[in-house]
């Protein structure tokens, strides 16, 4: 049985119109059973159980643990029946309220806490709360209710102190770690699911802390949602919050019951191991082992639970669960969120909050006006000089500008790699599709290199005394900027490290620059390459802002360099030529007739600049500046597209 079959066979289950997920919803949990699941992944081409036949149930209302060591399974037992497994096969049966749901039902019936935080660090924690809540609860409720839910969970769960302190991250200091994991159940209760699953939810806190956020859990079970957590080496008083425990160990089950009776269980399933059984076997918590009394034999503890009273006990429940007439009835919400209003959202929450961050804003300007300023230091006054080292110096710092934009991509890569862990977790809980997501950074860079584009160009512009139009000049050099943009987006949506983003990157760029059309000149491009002058972005870009500068000066027109590439070559050109004749009377009268001149071996001839580059010559592409800004949108255009294909399939998140 694939994953699919799993979660998606059809059931009895009756799906009504309705608006889970709001306040008014019914948040009481709902039993979670599970009948002889077992997960198989391909290991050196060979079937490796992760889970094999695990049988249990999680009883609504009530707290449980899943333990075991590093390896046991036990993750893997939390995503398989929170609908998370992307990868391997599954089979078993896995239902909630003796019902199977659809995935996109569960996202609605359950929630899900990461074990490490994935927040977005410039919200406040009401901000971030709203943020979700505009997300996932649906259109027709009132703002004003969405805000009295957010509010509800934040008294809840004790986040009245920090509810306006921005959450922060490595950069700039927020709230603390237990209140980030309180954070992270918030985002969980916002669409009020029966159930929570929780991984490691302890984690990398001090005891005090793991024992608010246990103490939390329980408060939530007792309210009536189930509760399942993952959970390593807990405190004392941390465990002892917990009502039921699962332990596994090589994907089986040890032990099955409550944790009342976990100390009396393996007191006498351990009686006869060996001490190092104890620590292997996982029988106990560490803090509990040294309490058991140990011989000299061994034993299998999934086979020892297999005869126990509390595994027919935990089978006679799941049957009952699965067998039962009375079927979980399941709401799915028909005005959720669609496209354009979780565009809207990015933007009013996440886009708007970057456009107040010294830290998002630093590099995307501060790059301008440190490059402008170096430009005018180096190049004051002489774009409307024609000498020849002038020109060659123009044409030269027009290449740079264009070259730039490219290199100066690098600064974007972070802006998806790093926030790929928030977008997984937003990703799965339902929150938007990957296409939105994309669009809101585009939209987010685009509506800034606005800004960043007259800067640049103000500065640069008249400073050099560049000719032309100021128009053409910075709508050029803002498709090169989103071209720029749209490469570092693909490439750090294709790779899965930062490191081999920002590698990759320039290493294009580099290569691109080769065939832009300065370093060689595009009639000596070699044959063999010359396809690639075509596909290279620097080529449009640096090729508009030329004829920009010289279509229409004088050396652009009437020559300006003396190119010696036509040595030892013969030029002719057709020019009428006086000749005498006679007219019927025989006087002498001077008669025109075109004749073609030729000089052989000559040294070189005067050319215009475009000419010299390959460029200006009427009816090819490379002699309009329509033509060439035409170019470099649909190279921004098939980045894009590149980009949002990459983000929507490509992932490095298996599970």
């Amino acid at each position: 049985m694939s994953e699919d079959q799993v979660h998606t066979t059809p059931t009895q289950v009756e799906l009504e119109e309705g608006v889970a997920g709001t306040p008014a919803a019914d948040a009481t949990g709902v039993d979670v059973a599970m009948q002889d699941v077992s997960y198989t992944v391909m290991a050196k081409k060979k079937p490796l159980n992760i889970l094999d036949g695990v049988t249990g149930i999680f009883k609504a209302g009530r707290m449980a643990a899943l333990m075991g060591p590093s390896g046991s399974g036990k993750t893997t037992l939390l995503d398989v029946c929170a609908g998370r497994k992307n990868s391997g096969r599954i089979s078993g049966t896995v239902a909630f309220g003796g019902a199977k749901p659809r995935q996109s039902t569960l996202k609605q019936l359950c929630g899900y806490v990461e074990q490490f935080d994935t927040l977005v660090g410039e919200l406040t924690v009401k901000q971030m709360l709203m943020y979700t809540a505009e997300l996932r609860l649906q259109t027709n409720l009132p703002k004003a209710a969405k805000l009295t839910r957010v509010e509800e969970i934040i008294a809840t769960l004790g986040l009245e102190k920090c509810a306006d302190t921005v959450i922060g991250n490595v950069l700039q200091r927020g709230i603390s770690g237990g209140q980030a994991k309180r954070v992270n159940i918030a985002l969980a209760l916002i669409t009020s699911p029966r159930v929570i699953f929780l991984d490691e939810p302890t984690s990398g806190l001090d005891s005090f802390m793991a024992n608010e956020v246990a103490s939390t859990l329980k408060a939530l079970a007792q309210g009536g949602r189930t509760i399942i957590c993952t959970i390593h080496s807990p405190t004392a008083v941390a465990f002892s919050r917990f009502d039921d425990l699962l332990m596994l160990n090589g994907g089986k089950v040890v032990y099955g019951g409550p944790v009342d009776a976990s100390l009396e269980y393996f007191t006498g399933t351990c009686a006869v191991a060996k001490p190092d059984v104890l620590a292997t076997s996982f029988c106990l918590p560490e803090w509990l082992v040294d309490t058991i009394s140990t011989g000299e034999g061994t034993v299998d503890l999934a086979d020892k639970y297999k005869g126990s009273s509390y595994a027919l006990g935990a089978s006679k429940a799941v049957s009952s669960s699965l067998e039962a007439t009375a079927k979980l009835e399941l709401s799915v919400g028909t005005h959720t969120p669609g496209p354009m209003k979780q565009l809207a959202t990015l933007l009013r929450y996440r886009t708007a909050t970057h456009y107040q961050s010294g830290e998002f804003l630093g590099p995307r300007i501060g790059d301008k006006v440190i490059f402008g300023l170096l430009i005018l230091s180096l190049y004051w006054g002489i774009g409307d000089k024609e000498d020849t080292n002038s020109i060659a110096s123009t044409a030269a710092l027009l290449y740079f500008v264009s070259a730039l934009c490219g290199y100066g991509a690098a600064a974007f890569v972070p802006s998806l790699t790093l926030d790929r862990p928030l977008f997984y977790r937003e990703l799965a809980d339902g929150c938007y599709s990957p296409l939105v997501y994309y669009l809101s950074k585009f939209l987010e860079e685009a509506i800034l290199c606005v800004l960043t584009t007259l800067i640049f160009g103000m500065i640069v512009f008249w400073g050099v005394s560049l000719q032309g139009s100021f128009f053409v000049f910075a709508i050029n050099y803002y498709l090169t900027t989103m071209t720029g943009i749209c490469l570092a987006y693909a490439i750090a949506a294709l790779v899965p490290t930062m490191d081999a983003a920002n590698a990759l990157l320039p290493t294009y760029v580099t290569t691109c620059m080769y065939f832009g059309g300065l370093f060689i000149t595009f009639d000596k491009i070699p044959e063999g390459w010359y396809w690639f002058s075509w596909a290279s972005f620097l080529r449009y870009s640096w090729g508009a802002q030329m004829l920009n500068q010289y279509q229409n000066s004088s050396v652009g027109q009437y020559g300006g360099f003396y190119d010696t590439s036509y040595k030892n070559q013969t030029e002719c050109i057709v020019a009428p030529l006086p000749s005498i004749a006679y007219d019927e009377a025989g006087a002498p009268t001077i008669a025109y007739t075109e004749q073609e001149i030729c000089r052989h071996d000559i040294d070189g001839k005067v050319v215009t600049v475009l000419e010299f580059y390959g460029m200006g010559r009427e009816g090819e592409l490379m002699g309009s500046i329509p033509a060439c800004i035409a170019m470099s949108a649909a190279l921004t255009f098939l980045f894009a597209t590149c980009g949002a294909c990459a983000v929507s399939y490509v992932r490095f998140n298996t599970r």
